[in-house]
């Protein structure tokens, strides 16, 4: 007899020798979402998908990079500490930062939520065969 979708070999006991899934656990979810528009289909489906997740008892967290108005072009900016004020070369900018806790505090936000997360969404649509540039500065 196959056990029910409620049921496992491997978890719990039940009365039939099959042994029950523990269904009590919850995710942190991060919906990272990138799109202009909040009325449109793939903000509904962020949406959807965040209240659906919340539905099922799982923390869920939205980032969206237009609502926020993130920046996404990289530069001094996104730093407190410098390794070298001379010449910017951002992977070594970003290696020293990382050493010394010096993001500046809106990418250190972004960092700390994926960081955190269980499991990471994505949500955006292809544009000219890539994700849109917000999302690629993120």
């Amino acid at each position: 007899m196959e056990p029910a979708l409620d049921e496992s070999p491997d978890h719990g006991d039940s009365s039939n020798g099959h042994k029950a899934i523990n269904r009590a656990f919850s995710l942190n979810i991060l919906i990272v979402h990138a799109y202009p528009e909040s009325q449109r289909f793939f903000s509904s489906l962020a949406h959807i998908a965040s209240e659906s997740l919340r539905e099922f008892e799982h923390a869920v967290v939205v980032s969206e990079r237009y609502a926020q108005d993130f920046n996404s072009v990289s530069g001094r900016h996104n730093f407190t500490t410098v390794k070298d004020r001379d010449y910017f070369k951002q992977q070594q900018e970003e290696l020293y930062a990382t050493e010394r806790s010096g993001f500046a505090h809106d990418v250190d936000a972004e960092i700390l939520k994926l960081e955190a997360a269980d499991l990471p969404i994505f949500s955006f649509p292809l544009w000219w065969f890539g994700m849109p540039g917000m999302l690629k500065g993120w």
